[in-house]
């Protein structure tokens, strides 16, 4: 009998992202693979089974019917192998699980203050703990186990991830004090035209930078300052010293109060939506509750008009 090892999981990894995408580049992408690697691993898995997995050609891939067979079984096995994983790290911490929530800036609100209370409240043995974010983990940081869950602002297009949109929220324009729009009560995208936007590092997704670009309601992409940003201090740095401007969401303007930095509301464009984000195919019933308990409080709180601070103790 086979015994599934530690380069079985990891050609079953490359054969589900492969059968997932049905691109083998786009699936390379996604493990961070080159792609003659995440060639070899699917062939070895093939020899292994005894025959093929894909329908190769020059325009498409498909499954065979084998695949076709072989892939919830292959999702499944390494869903449980990701949560037997965690738990397994939660024991090497001494603790007999622990739940980690990965957060790029402050979540509005207060949310995350309330959340853990009432998490906390109702599971004492699990040890809460926030990740702090830098802007190059918007998604490597779930993909990495970094988190089990991450609050994180959309637009986030992954086939490994899964979202739950929480709330919406109006943006602000982020410029040196000095900047002569820094005076004005309010600005709109045309505003922004002729602006230097700074940008962040190459590894973020394009479609999440677009969105902050303005992109979409100015038909086009701003000039960039060739400085990027790893972390919101490098961040307000770069404006303060006239580097280039950006939007933001404005819970950012409550947090990061510079007196370099001036926050302008931004109308007539798109707001900014606050999500929960996780692995996808990794059962967790943790994370399934903590969900469910965001965005009860974000109801709760939009409904009654309640602080989500006091949310905590209804």
């Amino acid at each position: 009998m086979s015994r599934v090892g530690v380069m079985d999981l990891r050609q079953l990894r490359s054969f589900v992202a492969v059968a997932e995408e049905l691109h083998f580049s786009r699936a390379a992408d996604r493990l961070h693979l080159a792609q003659s690697a995440l060639s070899t691993q699917v062939r070895q898995l093939e020899r292994e089974i005894g025959g093929p997995l894909f329908v190769r050609s020059t325009r498409r891939v498909e499954l065979t019917p084998a695949g076709e067979a072989l892939l919830p079984d292959a999702q499944e096995l390494l869903s449980l192998a990701d949560a037997a994983l965690e738990r397994a790290r939660g024991l090497v911490r001494g603790q007999g699980r622990s739940l980690v929530i990965g957060t790029l800036g402050p979540a509005p609100g207060g949310i995350l203050a309330p959340l853990i209370a009432r998490f906390s409240a109702r599971h004492p043995e699990v040890r809460v703990e926030i990740r702090a974010f830098d802007f190059t983990d918007t998604v490597d940081g779930l993909r990495d186990r970094q988190a089990d869950c991450a609050f994180l602002y959309l637009p986030i297009e992954d086939p490994e991830l899964d979202v739950t949109p929480l709330l919406t929220e109006l943006r602000v324009v982020v410029l040196p004090e000095s900047h002569r729009l820094a005076g004005r009560s309010e600005l709109r995208p045309e505003d922004l035209r002729d602006e230097v936007f700074i940008e962040q590092p190459a590894s973020v997704p394009q479609a999440w930078r677009d969105h902050w670009l303005l992109v979409a309601e100015n038909g086009e992409r701003p000039r960039t300052s060739p400085h990027t940003a790893d972390k919101h201090e490098d961040w307000l740095h770069l404006i303060a010293q006239g580097e280039g401007i950006d939007t933001a969401p404005a819970v950012v303007s409550r947090y990061y109060a510079w007196p370099e930095v001036a926050y302008v509301p931004l109308v007539d464009a798109e707001p900014c939506t606050l999500a929960i984000v996780r692995r996808r195919n990794v059962a967790d019933p943790f994370v399934d509750e903590l969900i469910t308990l965001a965005q009860q409080i974000v109801a709760h709180a939009a409904n009654s008009g309640t602080p989500y601070s006091d949310v905590a103790r209804s």
